[in-house]
């Protein structure tokens, strides 16, 4: 069978995410989209992944609302069929979800304003839906969602999952699980608290008695919903409410999580007793309250200030149960960001500590000591990796990708000494000194017997090599280890990290100060085993910038760095009318998988950094906050990993680490110093 359309066949940026600062509604993930799509013909905005409990495994996903005009026998889609659309948060700092979709009928037109939150002392969330339509007619309105209960990935084919409808205390719902994970749905319109037709079917199917909730509805196109009450597979759901003549409809779908059936009904019924209200003002005091604890914008800018605390924002909302900040809440291709690298959380906590976030901050240094490697492991390389820490993880601290990436080592002991260094906690110090001990050994281990590190994976994960920013974050974590080592007493090993890293930095511009068809220039990596075009040693690359910010390897008035700034004007690297730096000239990690015009704020980041801190151009941060990163924000005013030529959003939006690197150049210009730079030796 083909597969439905329903499912997306673009990758989704997710213009907002949301949760709960804390309790129960910590665990909830929910993220939506606003289209922009006219080769599709879809300009709407929906409800997409959700997740509980983990944030990596979606409970359900896709969940569009869609209207029935019997007068016209047209049924109208949220994503697919709005004429335009609106993300956007209540505000900066309370990212309550709106969604509004405009919709043109036969001489009439209407909109679907939806709001969402997450409770936060009950595993659940609350949409509010308020319909309004120029024209009096009879209408019903549906609700139709994927389930996602089924591990990982919601596209597993041998995935296997159960729901069927039930009723308690007066209330219909749709439950659904894969055996550990539970989900309830259930909706409330003046009181009646029961679906006007409900299907349970199997996603990807269009004909016969399996057929998805969505083929009916939507294909089916005639405002009924042929009843299934039990399945077991992939599926969807789909539910009815008919309001019959009129022009006007409000109501609430409340849906809640739990580890058994009854605890997920009772989620969901006592969200819909408490009511929208309610729950959004519990919502608004838990956020406002959290942002006491934290900076507010520290600037005199409204706009500043605004993005600023949207970017803390965002970081806090993908903070997991389990300490780690996930990378992103979205799926470029056929991959997720939803797990956590090291390497972004070392720069996540960066931002956090900086923004007083402090109890974030070390939580985010506990995930680090709960997950890095502590026993004899050898990598598929041959590599003994005690003391290190694998590519990216689940949330579970499960290991996915399991590359070496010298960021991802000494990055976390960077972070450890920065926390400790701005709380002046020698508790702290103490905590994770083994931690931090373990992973400067094995960087001590790791030299080629030539004065510099072994080869590793770069920071963009696609070559091994003597990667530039890899080696200058090894660098920076044996300084910091120093520092470490000299408040523990344990002078000796202070003055062997800092003799190594001090040969390092001298072999440092031997290694990764190239000749490139650009000009001379810092480069990805040296000897690359890697194909690329360019090669990697013949490129500039942007990651190179961090030896300067914040990892202090290289001098930002140094000629290397002035050499690479000067090319990074070329046309071929940096988007075309927008001054936003691309990882490096011919990139192809784009949307289409071929060379695009455009870049990456976080690169333009650290690019602008070494401007404003080598003296070449001393507005580079001022510029950068308060007007460049203004224009490459989703709807909901979040930054994205790319922006095209233009400065709009490509793809990937709310990527932490793009939201860690603004908030941390908006604290450089406030400071006027650098924040977090690394030990100098």
């Amino acid at each position: 069978m083909p597969v439905e359309s329903n499912a997306p066949s673009v990758p989704s940026d997710k213009d907002a995410i949301l949760s709960a600062p804390r309790e129960e509604g910590a665990n909830v993930l929910l993220t939506a989209n606003r289209y922009d799509d006219p080769e599709r013909g879809r300009h709407g905005a929906i409800i997409e992944e959700t997740s509980a409990f983990r944030s990596d495994v979606e409970l359900f996903y896709d969940l569009h609302t869609l209207a029935w005009n019997a007068d016209e026998g047209q049924t109208l889609d949220a994503r697919d069929d709005a004429v335009e659309s609106d993300v956007s948060y209540a505000s900066s700092r309370v990212p309550e979800i709106i969604l509004e979709n405009r919709f043109e009928e036969p001489g009439s037109t209407g909109t679907l304003a939806q709001r969402v939150v997450a409770s936060v002392d009950t595993c659940g969330l609350l949409i509010s839906t308020d319909a309004s339509f120029e024209t009096v007619a009879e209408r019903t309105f549906y609700t139709v969602a994927d389930l996602g209960i089924h591990g990982h990935d919601h596209e597993d084919p041998n995935a296997v999952q159960e729901a069927f409808v039930t009723e308690r205390e007066g209330t219909e719902l749709i439950v659904a699980t894969d055996g550990d994970r539970w989900l309830a749905l259930a909706q409330d319109h003046d009181g009646e608290r029961t679906f006007d037709g409900r299907r349970i079917g199997h996603t990807g199917i269009q004909e016969g008695t399996d057929r998805s909730a969505w083929a009916d509805i939507y294909e089916g196109n005639d405002g009924f919903i042929d009843d299934r009450e039990r399945a077991e597979g992939n599926l969807d759901l789909g539910v009815g409410l008919y309001v019959g003549e009129t022009d006007t409809a409000s109501w609430l779908t409340g849906v809640g999580f739990g580890y058994s059936e009854d605890a997920a009904v009772e989620h969901a019924l006592r969200l819909l007793d408490r009511g929208y209200e309610s729950e959004r003002e519990s919502f608004q005091t838990a956020w406002e309250e959290w942002h006491e604890t934290v900076s507010d914008g520290p600037t005199d800018d409204p706009a500043v200030n605004d993005l600023y605390e949207r970017s803390l924002t965002a970081m806090k909302c993908a903070q997991d149960g389990c300490c780690g900040v996930i990378a992103g809440a979205f799926k470029p291709s056929d991959m997720t960001y939803k797990f956590i690298w090291p390497r972004d959380q070392v720069i996540i906590t960066q931002a956090l500590i900086a923004a007083g976030a402090e109890r974030e901050a070390r939580l985010a240094l506990r995930w680090f000591e709960e997950s890095q490697i502590t026993g004899d492991v050898v990598d598929d390389r041959g590599i003994d990796r005690h003391g290190t820490w694998w590519q990216n993880y689940y949330v579970t601290g499960e290991a996915h990708w399991r590359a070496l990436q010298l960021d991802q080592v000494g990055g976390p002991i960077y972070a450890h000494w920065l926390v400790w260094r701005e709380t002046g906690d020698d508790d702290l110090l103490d905590e994770h000194y083994d931690m931090s001990r373990r992973a400067a050994e094995f960087l001590l281990s790791y030299d080629n017997g030539y004065g510099f590190p072994e080869k590793h994976q770069d920071p963009w994960e696609e070559i091994w090599g003597h990667s530039t920013e890899g080696t200058a974050a090894a660098i920076a974590g044996l300084r910091s280890m120093g520092e470490l080592a000299d408040a523990r007493g344990e002078d000796a090993f202070a003055t062997e990290c800092r003799e190594r890293a001090a040969v390092w930095a001298d072999n440092f511009q031997k290694y990764c100060f190239k000749p490139t068809p650009y000009g001379d220039a810092l480069v990805t990596a040296d000897s690359p085993e890697t194909p690329s075009d360019p090669p990697a040693d013949a490129r500039p690359d942007a990651a190179a910038f961090m030896s300067v910010w914040p990892w202090n390897v290289v001098d930002a008035d140094d000629d290397a760095v002035a050499a690479t700034l000067e090319i990074a004007g070329d046309e071929r690297w940096v988007a075309g009318d927008s001054p936003c730096l691309g990882r490096y000239p011919g990139d192809c990690y784009t949307p289409t998988g071929t060379v695009e015009d455009g870049g990456w704020p976080l690169c333009e980041a650290y690019a602008d950094a070494a401007r404003w801190l080598g003296g070449g151009d001393p507005d580079a941060v001022a510029d950068h906050v308060f007007e460049d990163a203004h224009e490459w924000t989703t709807t909901a005013g979040l930054l994205p990993e790319r922006v095209d030529g233009r400065g709009r959003v490509r793809w990937n939006a709310n990527l932490q680490w793009s939201q860690a690197t603004y908030l941390l150049l908006v604290e450089n210009y406030v400071r006027d110093e650098a924040f977090g730079l690394a030990p100098k030796s």
